[in-house]
């Protein structure tokens, strides 16, 4: 937690409990616009104030949905200004009190209007004017005893009495969809034996099942010890960084702990960060805790997303397995919260509301006063300093429970090497070697499509996106380029546009062509090949993996989605494609996000009952950061890096806030920044900033619009805060068009 900005002109009194008040008359309502303040209606006399409900509220010339935020006697405007509320939506509230101080702490620390975070914490099923209604199944039982009052019907009630026979042979009821299999019109049938008092409903709880009976591993002794340390420790706020390498055992620390919070009569949220990693998860949950556990991703549809969201509010799921979003999951005994793979870039919401949901997370426990555990095999640097502050509790796992320890990266150097579809003679030769010893092969490759250059060779055209600053990809399964920034695309030309020439080629590599290649050279090995072309939903997914797990040789070709959380003990050897084109990266980030991702893929192989091996394909082999890995240790070579981040004022080391502008022409976005440097002059201290910008982004023109970005970096936290304390207000009135609009980004990713 870096930024806690208090602005005058939008301060929100939440309440802390359900309050009744008499004869309320004004009401705040948080609507989802991106406006910095609060909108006050009407409400009628002796109507209840519930905190966290929707209204459906007169907007301009329609309306929008509103959430109550709080009520008073008076207003300071005009009484006969204040419109009515049309209508109240929800029966109780759908926001508890402690998401809508969340909600409050979220607006306040990234400087989000507060309406549009309130909405954030809703489920998308919910953000409309949809009624909120339970998603338990409704099923319908015998009233009465009286077995001659049913025979009765017999003669008179044919429809009625086939019913009830059912109910008779069905003791624990039966749900609508049961009832239609018996008779399609049964409605009118069921009412007419309810208003007679023969049958009654109810609503049908979920039957969890038992885990299946099975034998727990034996913990580790490291796994014991980290166990030991942490129980303690469950009772109240702490944030506890579990750093194993990959391998180590760091899943069944999660649900151990998961599995005392359950017996404390608790619930827990538990974060993964994509739903390629939740297959082999949701497996071993299910064998552990049974049923009793509800599942939120993208995946799913918003109505799927809020059957979950309801389970878990009522009790019914004890665990929210989810990625991102299921953060906002409530429930009235949050007990712990766990993120795994906690560096991992997903976890930050770059688009409207922006906002990373491990320090959230990490603000919802200390709220709630709960513990939160974060781990990975690569912990971000952010964790990392905070551990040397002491700020959290560092655990290591430094043993696999298997015989072979993670394998060493080895560098190949492929300078001068003759390549085809991107693997060197070399890497080929360590394939074969282990699929001759009937080992799984996988390689990393993070770069889909066919080809990332399609150009002429004659003039120099070549194919770019027209709405970004961006080349296109060549698709050859859908014979297609594509934008994988807008998503435009268009067919591929059969000469040069720009010369007419016939001789369009293409460039470089991607996963598709890779595939073909691999195929052509190994046509009786399997290839898997997984990335988000091939990969629609996570059923998908877990069907590319059957391979995998039969333990038989195999190829597995893909991107970021292999690159974390997936174990399968039959990989013997990880093989890293054009790892170089992170070396030179604009970004600072560039150097963590690469050994990050060459860990997690070294850490792939050698899991099982066989040693593992890794290598690194790359031209610059005497590149510092290639040489470092040679150290094989992440753990030094982040102490390194943020040595480095230390000195030369880069977070985590130091603060950093981005407005950014993007609008119809360059000069718009620009000017629009302009205003808001101009207004973060005039405050005390802002001298004590550096100030970088305006200027434009980095991918200037994306789909179709321009940006440019105007950064502050601080190394003193209270005088950043001071300077944003003096100066949003104003900033907050500069207004967003259609042609011109800005956003502001606190703990901004990249600079």
């Amino acid at each position: 937690m870096r930024l806690s900005v208090t602005r005058n002109s939008s301060m929100i009194q939440l309440s802390t409990r359900v309050v009744c008040v008499p004869q309320p008359h004004f009401a705040r309502f948080a609507i989802a616009l991106p406006l910095y303040r609060v909108f006050e209606y009407a409400l009628p006399e002796d109507h209840p104030v519930m905190a966290g409900t929707r209204y459906r509220l007169p907007f301009t010339n329609g309306t929008r949905t509103g959430v109550l935020l709080g009520a008073s006697l008076t207003s300071e405007f005009d009484p006969a200004r204040i419109k009515p509320v049309q209508e109240r939506i929800d029966p109780q509230p759908v926001l508890d009190q402690h998401m809508l101080s969340l909600a409050q702490w979220m607006s306040e620390y990234y400087l989000q209007p507060l309406g549009e975070v309130v909405f954030q914490c809703l489920p998308g099923y919910l953000r409309g004017a949809r009624q909120h209604s339970s998603t338990r199944v409704k099923c319908w039982l015998l009233a009465t005893s009286d077995v001659a009052q049913i025979e009765n019907l017999r003669q008179r009630s044919p429809r009625q009495f086939e019913i009830c026979q059912a109910m008779l042979a069905r003791q624990s009821g039966l749900t609508a969809l049961e009832l239609k299999n018996i008779n399609p019109n049964w409605h009118s049938v069921v009412r007419a034996l309810e208003d007679k008092k023969i049958l009654r409903w109810e609503w049908m709880e979920r039957i969890t099942s038992p885990p299946t009976a099975s034998e727990l591993p034996e913990p580790s002794p490291e796994q014991a010890q980290i166990l030991g340390e942490i129980e303690p420790r469950l009772d109240s706020f702490a944030a506890h960084l579990l750093d194993g390498i990959t391998g180590s055992g760091k899943t069944e620390i999660y649900l151990r702990l998961i599995q005392l919070r359950l017996d404390a009569g608790m619930q827990v949220i538990y974060l993964v960060p994509e739903i390629g990693l939740t297959n082999q998860l949701i497996e071993r949950v299910n064998q552990r805790f049974g049923n009793c556990f509800a599942i939120s991703h993208s995946g799913l549809t918003e109505f799927q997303r809020y059957q979950a969201w309801d389970r878990f509010r009522r009790g019914e799921a004890s665990i929210m397995l989810g990625t991102r979003s299921s953060l906002f999951s409530q429930c009235d005994n949050l007990g712990l919260i766990i993120i795994d793979e906690e560096h991992d870039h997903s976890y930050r919401q770059e688009d409207g509301i922006r906002y990373h949901a491990r320090d959230v997370a990490i603000k919802r426990a200390q709220m709630l006063d709960i513990p939160i555990v974060l781990g990975s095999a690569t912990p971000s640097l952010e964790s990392i300093r905070n551990c040397t502050r002491d700020t959290y509790y560092r655990y290591r796992l430094d043993r696999r429970p298997t015989r072979f320890p993670p394998p060493p990266i080895e560098l190949i150097d492929v300078r001068n090497s003759r390549f085809d579809f991107g693997c060197s003679a070399r890497i080929f030769e360590r394939v074969e070697q282990h699929l001759a010893a009937s080992g799984q092969v996988l390689i990393y490759l993070n770069r889909r499509g066919y080809a990332p250059i399609v150009m002429c060779h004659e003039c120099g055209w070549q194919a770019l996106c027209r709405h970004c600053d961006a080349r296109l990809t060549l698709h050859q399964s859908v014979h297609s380029l594509l934008c994988h920034h807008c998503g435009f695309s268009q067919s591929v030309p059969e000469a040069c546009p720009e010369c007419g020439h016939d001789e369009v080629k293409h460039y470089g590599i991607g996963t598709e062509q890779l595939e073909q290649g691999l195929q052509l050279r190994y046509p009786q090995t399997p290839i898997v090949r997984i990335d988000r072309d091939v990969i629609a939903s996570r059923e998908a997914l877990k069907a590319r993996l059957q391979q995998l797990q039969s333990g038989e040789p195999c190829i597995l070709i893909g991107t970021q989605m292999i690159a974390k959380g997936h174990d399968y003990p039959a990989i013997t050897l990880s093989v890293v494609l054009d790892a170089d084109q992170a070396l030179f990266s604009a970004s600072y980030r560039a150097s963590e996000r690469l050994l990050q991702t060459l860990f997690q893929v070294s850490g792939r192989s050698g899991r099982g009952d066989r040693e593992g091996e890794a290598v690194v394909q790359t031209r610059f082999p005497e590149h510092p950061l290639m040489r470092a890995l040679l150290r094989q240790s992440y753990r030094e070579i982040a102490d390194d890096l943020l040595r480095e981040r230390s000195d030369f004022g880069f977070p985590p080391c130091a603060r950093v806030v981005m407005f950014r502008a993007d609008a119809i022409e360059l000069k718009d976005a620009l000017e629009k920044l302009e205003q808001i440097r101009a207004q973060l002059a005039t405050a005390k201290r802002f001298d004590t900033l550096t100030c970088v910008g305006p200027m434009p982004a980095l991918m200037t023109r994306r789909i179709g619009r321009y940006r440019a970005q105007l950064c502050l970096l601080a190394q003193d936290y209270q005088a950043l805060r001071s300077v944003l304390s003096q100066v949003m207000p104003a900033i907050e009135e500069l207004p967003s068009t259609s042609r011109v609009s800005w956003s502001i980004d606190v703990d901004a990713y990249d600079l």
